[in-house]
């Protein structure tokens, strides 16, 4: 298949218009980026094409260009990691290009260990095409392709199957969670039901403080199905509608000036924000902030995962990267619990080093994940 900008050359051509022929790296017409999801080894085959039939065969050389990780991520706000050197093969530094046909044959890029991969690092490897053996020119915006690798975690989540939630005594009146006049608040969750909630009319709590900042399904306002921020006069509902029995990422960004909805990083619903008082998470309403409960109970019937607390807003890409894994360390986390395991005290750590536990109101049930969730 021909590339867009090499089409766009031909029909130049056709007009009269000076036209070269150009080789590029195949599927680059509308990115250059193509991620591989690992959880051991793993390979993927590479080629380049040319934008015409080739009279004779062509090599094409490729090599392994790690500078541009810090470019792309200096680029588009992302904060990728070389791989680790040992950790990965390419079969060859040259594509072939036979006579007769216009696609090379293919080079493999391998995985071969993950034993030095940092546990939820998003790795990069860009590969930049350097020269043909017949002299063709090749096509500049694709002649680098980053090969994103995401690894696929296996964990444990929390089935709260309406009769779990997990609760938060320390962050009540907790002066880190006060006055935010910036706020992200997310966490992972698959729906087993939108039906049966305990209270009127069928609220079911995801993660929050009722009246100031939660994220809930369902309202009288709403289907219950729906995604929901309710609070301090800015409650805005998701377009979208969730399904039982499949994973999402949700979340809430107030950078000021409006809250916006996301699911899987994508841009669900949004409200003006600006004249509203700064988010209040401790405030002592109902027992504070909860993960699977609200006031009058408003327990929902889920599994959930990853659940943080920002003091800033996230960016959607940052929302995307990020949904499996972020280092505790990160720059403006203020409270994490993966929800995973329990500590030596019964409770979920917060890994942020604050000390904000989670409470579980009863002994977990605990389901396997997977994250991300690869079809």
């Amino acid at each position: 298949m021909i590339s867009m900008a090499a089409a766009a050359l031909a029909s130049g051509c056709q007009k009269g218009i000076g036209y070269e022929d150009v080789v590029f790296f195949t599927g680059t017409e509308n990115s250059p980026v193509t991620t591989m999801y690992v959880d051991g080894p793993a390979s993927k085959g590479l080629t380049v094409t040319s934008s015409t039939k080739l009279a004779s065969d062509m090599s094409v050389s490729v090599e392994v260009n790690g500078a541009a990780v810090d470019s792309y991520n200096s680029l588009h706000g992302t904060s990728y990691k070389m791989l680790p050197e040992g950790s990965y093969t390419l079969s060859s530094d040259t594509f072939t290009i036979n006579a007769g046909s216009s696609v090379s044959q293919p080079v493999t890029f391998e995985i071969t260990s993950m034993d030095d991969f940092e546990e939820g690092a998003l790795y990069c490897i860009p590969l930049t095409l350097t020269g043909t053996s017949n002299g063709m020119k090749i096509l500049e915006t694709s002649k680098t392709t980053y090969v994103m690798i995401n690894q696929i975690i296996t964990t444990n989540g929390i089935n709260l199957q309406q009769s779990n939630y997990v609760s938060f005594p320390t962050i009540v009146n907790n002066a880190m969670f006060q006055n935010l006049s910036a706020c992200t608040m997310e966490i992972r969750v698959k729906m087993n039901s939108f039906y049966g909630a305990t209270a009127n009319p069928g609220i079911a709590s995801v993660i929050g403080v009722e009246e100031n900042f939660l994220l809930r399904f369902g309202d009288i306002s709403c289907d219950k199905n729906q995604l929901q921020l309710a609070g301090r006069g800015a409650s805005v509902t998701s377009s979208l509608h969730f399904n039982t029995g499949q994973w999402y990422h949700i979340a809430v960004v107030d950078d000021g000036t409006t809250a916006t909805l996301y699911a899987d990083g994508e841009n669900v619903g949004y409200v003006d924000s600006s004249s509203k008082d700064p988010i209040n998470l401790a405030w002592d309403y109902m027992d504070g902030f909860h993960v699977g409960f609200s006031e009058r109970g408003r327990l929902m019937n889920g599994v959930v995962s990853e659940a943080r607390v920002w003091n800033r807003a996230l960016t959607p890409t940052e929302l995307v990267n990020n949904q499996c894994y972020v280092s505790p360390d990160s720059e403006g986390l203020i409270g994490y619990w993966r929800l995973d395991n329990l500590n030596d005290e019964g409770n979920f750590e917060d890994l942020t080093g604050n000390g904000n536990d989670g409470e579980p109101n009863q002994s977990p049930v605990w389901e396997e994940i997977k994250c991300p969730v690869v079809d």
